[in-house]
């Protein structure tokens, strides 16, 4: 008697095993089967899209512009919501404003103002047909063409008729993006030029923040050990280390009163590289800007049919920054500063419709004064999507574990 119970227990005990071997495999099944989480950062079509901005940007004398997740994250929302709603303006279908979008992600400003500007544009075709259109239109081109502006996020969006477009413009105190090769990613020479940008937005600067730079010094060493001050100048040349592999120059920038700023900017140096992109080299001039007037003809807008239509005034905006007088406490031995800027809403219409700007309440500068970085694709945080199905899935098997245990309790 003794005996068959044991052989009882020992068949339950081997049941139980074999019950979660076989739970263990179909959950492992099923999370080898569930699709790969999405990949934080930029999309082909978003980089695509920055190329052709900066490339025209560059054409006009203006320096490229630095991708910024937050910004980013703030024209995803909004492009995400015309596409789910099938419409086009700058207010959200929630009413947010895009002021409000861009202070939602938590971007820096100064603590008396701030400097962004958004442009909207919906169409059947590519991003070059937006790029068109936006260079086309006096107004959005003094925005996409703005020396203020040095960082973009790119939301795009789809329904089954359209792709909505959301450019989002920004800078922040304290940091001036540099560029590598005009932002290439490789690079066959170790001879390259960077780039850097200037405070053109509050030129002027803050207690916490950099103004007009007067003398910048340039290292492969975040601790600058040997580099040298010189004077800023668009672009400085620089010889990258021998060995090959990821290389990141570091520049520490000094405005006419001390106030300092750190930035970098990174590229792969491979002697044996083929066609390796190298657009400017060091010395190169920039081209002069294009007159405003010098614009290419707008696409045809289309209506709900996808056929095309008459332009609709309302097809796309754009936040544009115009000169306000402030004035400044802090003598600086710099050029004189420019004035500051207020936010003027610009409609694509013979008479544009100036919207007042609305007060604007100090925020705390989450930067610290003698320390800037700037956001790369790689850098951007991931997903919350992508828990989603595994954290489903170990929920099922949770389920099916204490159900399976159960049973063979019972018997």
């Amino acid at each position: 008697m003794i005996a068959h119970a044991l052989n009882a227990r020992s068949a339950l005990n081997e049941a139980r095993r074999a019950a979660l071997r076989a739970l263990g495999a179909a959950l492992l099944t099923c999370l080898c089967a569930a699709p790969p989480a999405p990949v934080a950062g930029q999309s082909p079509e978003k980089l695509d899209a920055l190329t052709q901005l900066n490339a025209a940007r560059r054409n006009n004398g203006v320096p490229p512009l630095a991708w910024n997740p937050l910004l980013d994250q703030a024209a995803q929302r909004h492009s995400d919501d015309m596409a789910s709603k099938g419409f086009i303006d700058e207010t959200g279908s929630d009413g947010s404003s895009p002021r409000q979008r861009i202070e939602a992600t938590g971007y820096a400003a100064w603590p008396q103002q701030r400097i962004w500007a958004e442009s909207l544009y919906a169409g059947q075709g590519t991003f070059e047909e937006a790029l068109a259109f936006f260079l086309s239109d006096e107004g959005q081109r003094r925005v996409v063409l703005s020396p203020k502006l040095r960082e973009v996020g790119i939301g795009i969006a789809k329904d089954h008729l359209r792709t909505y477009w959301t450019l989002t413009f920004g800078a922040q105190p304290n940091l001036l993006p540099v560029f590598i090769n005009d932002d290439a990613p490789v690079t066959n020479e170790r001879q390259v030029a960077v780039m850097l940008t200037q405070e053109e937005a509050v030129p002027e600067g803050s207690a916490n923040a950099i103004g007009r730079v007067i003398e910048v010094r340039l290292s492969d060493r975040p601790d600058f050990v040997g580099a040298q001050w010189q004077p800023w100048e668009r672009l400085i040349p620089f010889t990258l280390a021998r060995q090959p592999g990821n290389q990141t120059v570091y520049v520490e920038m000094r405005d006419g009163v001390g106030r300092t700023t750190l930035a970098s900017d990174s590229i792969e140096y491979n002697p044996n590289a083929r066609d390796a992109v190298r657009p400017m080299s060091p010395g190169d001039a920039i081209a002069a800007p294009e007159p405003i007037g010098a614009a290419q003809p707008a696409p045809s807008p289309v209506d709900a049919s996808g056929a095309p239509a008459a332009a609709d005034p309302r097809s796309a905006l754009a936040v544009v920054i115009t000169p306000a007088p402030e004035a400044t406490s802090t003598p600086i031995p710099s050029p004189p500063p420019t004035p500051a800027a207020v936010i003027v809403v610009i409609r694509p219409t013979p008479t544009p419709t100036l919207l007042p700007a609305e007060p604007i309440a100090a925020i705390p500068n989450s930067l610290p004064e003698d320390a800037a970085r700037q956001f790369d694709a790689a850098q951007a945080s991931a997903l919350p999507m992508e828990w989603i199905i595994p954290a489903y899935l170990f929920a099922q098997a949770g389920v099916i574990a204490m159900g399976v245990f159960a049973l063979l309790r019972r018997r």
